[in-house]
């Protein structure tokens, strides 16, 4: 029982970990693109009020995206230790 709740815990932890990684590489690309669709298209632009919409923005379309990809993530990783332990397990019967 002890192991098991370890587990979910240990994927639910990693679960939230890619979650917040996710929004926030989406926060970093908002700023830098609305910077520089600022700096491409606007004369004279106010670079905060830019920082922070495109801040906005990125959190709000990668928050949209990071629950979903963060299972498949988290599946995948699952999936990838779950081969390691079986190949592990064959090498150590042959």
């Amino acid at each position: 029982m002890q192991g098991i709740l370890k587990n979910v815990v240990r994927w639910l932890l990693g679960w939230i970990y890619y979650i917040c990684l996710i929004v926030f590489l989406g926060a970093m690309v908002g700023v830098v693109s609305h910077i520089l669709w600022g700096l491409v298209f606007y004369e004279d632009f106010d670079l905060g009020y830019m920082a922070s919409l495109g801040l906005i923005h990125g959190m709000q379309y990668a928050g949209v995206w990071a629950g979903g990809l963060s299972i498949v993530i988290c599946v995948m990783r699952a999936r990838k230790e779950y081969l390691a332990k079986e190949a592990g397990e064959a090498k150590g019967i042959a």
